[in-house]
């Protein structure tokens, strides 16, 4: 039997979390090759959810904490419950039941079947007719650039339904304050994680998410959740950024130097000379600023993986 953890991330959630743990429960019925646990991981809800989950304590596992420290800690408390408990595989499904929990079987044996680390529940935007046209835009370019840099087809950068291995599982740990989606993606590497994706068979309109309140603030804290991660987990593509920033210094410099070298004189680009130089200048100075910054937060990362406590615990009624 394959021990396998369905892990539900929560924060307020009594309207819809009924409804998601008896479709999970339905799930576990037929478990096939699959030994299902679930676990709840109610991230300081402040509605009746806790009351809700408490109806179901002899059927699932439920972990809590007093505060909401958001959905990258509950994902750090998710993998250190897993590592804990010497689980096999781990899905994460949203509370909110906007994945299908049909395909959790399905999104499990393609797992084990490309024998995968992180498989992606990837959404169809084309038919997500709960989209709009500009957020199905930003979610296209958004997993192509992703993919772009981190060297790995993504075809659903941000779907939150997914499948990790032990291997994952041992590896993986969010240390940003956003989401765990992305950072993960770009361990990958540096863990040698194999990533892959399928299309599941739907996607559900809920309620608004509360990571964030509309598409500019989504992007912002996207954004630096990219950077932060290029800085932690993809220094080769932070090298050929470097690369690129010395060109424009490189040929003002030349502008001088290759009429000075093959006649001896040049007394016409002094301008080329001066800018060019204090250019690479400025940008050796940036450069060695970044590389610093970005030694000393993978440092910083490191410890708190070290030394993490997970947030959320095993209900006394579990």
């Amino acid at each position: 039997m394959v021990k396998t953890l369905i892990a539900v991330p929560i924060f307020n959630e009594e309207d819809s979390i009924e409804n998601c743990i008896s479709s999970l429960l339905e799930i576990t019925r037929d478990s096939g090759i699959f030994n299902y646990e679930i676990a709840c991981f109610n991230d300081g809800s402040t509605d009746n959810t806790f009351n809700v989950l408490n109806q179901y304590a002899d059927q699932i596992k439920i972990l809590e904490s007093r505060i909401n420290f958001g959905l990258s800690e509950v994902f750090n408390s998710i993998m250190f419950y897993a590592k804990e408990n010497s689980f096999d595989y781990v899905v994460v499904f949203d509370a909110d039941n906007q994945y299908p929990y049909n395909d959790i079987p399905e999104i499990l044996n393609l797992a084990i079947e490309n024998k995968s680390d992180i498989h992606i529940g990837a959404r169809d935007f084309n038919k997500l007719e709960h989209f709009t046209k500009i957020k199905k835009v930003l979610q296209k370019i958004g997993s192509k650039f992703i993919s772009y840099i981190i060297g790995k087809k993504i075809f659903d950068a941000t779907s939150g339904f997914r499948v990790y291995s032990s291997r994952a599982v041992e590896a993986l740990f969010s240390t940003n304050s956003f989401t765990y989606t992305l950072e993960t993606l770009f361990q990958s590497n540096p863990y040698k994680l194999k990533v892959s994706s399928s299309i599941i068979s739907d996607s559900f309109e809920t309620r608004e998410s509360r990571l964030f309140k509309n598409n500019f603030e989504y992007l912002k804290k996207s954004f630096f959740v990219i950077i932060k991660s290029i800085l932690l987990y993809k220094n080769s593509f932070l090298n050929k950024i470097m690369f690129i920033l010395f060109t424009p210094g490189v040929y003002l410099l030349s502008r001088f130097f290759i009429p000075y070298l093959s006649e001896g004189t040049n007394p016409g680009n002094i301008q080329s000379l001066v800018v060019g130089t204090s250019y690479l200048i400025i940008l050796i100075l940036f450069i060695l600023i970044v590389y610093i910054f970005s030694n000393n937060y993978q440092t910083k990362s490191l410890f708190l993986k070290i030394d993490y406590n997970p947030k959320h615990t095993l209900s006394k009624d579990s």
